[in-house]
């Protein structure tokens, strides 16, 4: 099923690269697999792609959960889901919060190794700024998972880490400028916003800048180093040298996350008032409520790339158990999710305002798993 919103892009797709003899030229093959990539991740996640099996739960274990800062919706959408999980289990889960410092953040990780607990989530924290105390964690036998806490998902024995949870950045990044190539007709002229002081966000970002470049007609025309901290100070004046060096050539804007657009906005519409055409914006990462109303009232922005928080809550569960009975980890990341015009009324009117949780059976299935159904 092609989606409503693209189907008249994705039409014109079609007939630009419409190749003039049987054989297909190697960017006609690209254009499709865009289309195909944006449609998939654009459609909503029915069903259940993760693991079915696995041990059944152990009882009695008592987690904690370090959090960078419980003020952040996605450090707080991940606690919640977990929370969610734990009250069907006798487990028992306590939470510390780092407030959003890195000295606090220490502190917090001492403390928990401190109560010697059968496991640690690091929720939004850099494993690698911790390296020495997970290290100590590890030797106690304590198990120690991350959310967000390394570049990319999966085990990570040098950091200390039994697995590391986090929808995949190549991806998430791949997806985000294949969106702005199939709904420009491909002939995208971008601008990439990048924070070069986390690795992470660099991946990102490159990843994007990249996945243009395989377009022949399209286009990056800058790769802005823009630091997080520093956006609400600098975005306008960089709004402004950016249009001033490209103007109206700009089509899309690409972000690492959706803080970019909510502080690009204001200098856009004062730019551009009165004008029909504006750029794009898509954010590859976060989903935050702004950017889903934004999206809904078609201001400004185009798409972001939410996480399914819940789902990691309950998955960072089912890895604990598999950790305490002596497995290895599931090996599973959900998949991408576009959210755009077509799909966001939907995410939107479902019970949780403002939080992506596919409704695919995800509870049910590690349910059964820790019951050995």
């Amino acid at each position: 099923m092609i989606i409503k919103y693209f189907r008249h892009v994705i039409s014109a797709l079609l007939l630009t690269f419409t190749p003039l003899s049987l054989a297909s030229t190697p960017d006609d093959s690209f254009i499709q697999y865009a289309q195909k990539r944006v449609e998939k991740a654009i459609e909503s996640n029915r069903t259940w792609d993760g693991p079915k099996e696995g041990p059944r739960l152990i009882k009695g274990k008592k987690i904690i959960f370090i959090a960078s800062d419980l003020r952040n919706g996605g450090v707080y959408g991940v606690a919640k889901g977990m929370s969610e999980a734990v009250s069907n289990l006798d487990w028992h889960l306590r939470f510390i919060d780092g407030r959003g410092s890195k000295i606090r953040q220490g502190a917090a990780l001492r403390e928990a190794i401190g109560f010697m607990p059968d496991a640690i989530l690091l929720g939004g924290i850099d494993a690698l700024h911790h390296k020495s105390m997970l290290k100590t964690a590890q030797q106690l036998g304590i198990v120690v998972i991350g959310w967000h806490a390394a570049e990319l998902t999966g085990g990570n024995s040098e950091l200390g880490l039994y697995t590391n949870i986090t929808t995949d950045p190549l991806e998430v990044a791949e997806v985000a400028a294949l969106l702005a190539i199939v709904d420009s007709n491909a002939k995208v002229k971008a601008i990439v916003f990048n924070d070069p002081n986390y690795k992470i966000a660099s991946i990102k970002a490159n990843m994007m800048v990249e996945t243009i470049k395989r377009c022949a007609t399209c286009s990056v025309l800058e790769l802005k180093q823009l630091p997080l901290d520093e956006i609400a100070a600098q975005m306008p004046k960089t709004i402004s040298y950016l249009w001033d060096a490209y103007g109206e050539q700009i089509t899309h804007i690409l972000a690492i996350n959706d803080l970019y657009i909510d502080y690009a906005v204001p200098s856009l519409e004062s730019r551009l008032e009165g004008k029909k055409l504006t750029p794009q914006n898509i954010s590859a990462g976060d989903g935050s409520t702004a950017a889903y109303k934004r999206i809904v009232g078609n201001n400004f922005q185009l798409a972001t790339v939410p996480e399914p928080l819940y789902l990691h809550g309950w998955q960072i569960i089912d890895e604990f158990n598999r950790a305490f009975n002596n497995r290895p980890p599931s090996g599973y990341s959900a998949p991408v999710h576009l959210v755009t015009p077509d799909n966001v009324e939907e995410l939107m009117s479902q019970k949780g305002l403002g939080v992506y949780d596919p409704q695919n059976g995800y509870r049910e299935a590690y349910l059964n798993i820790w019951n050995g159904q």
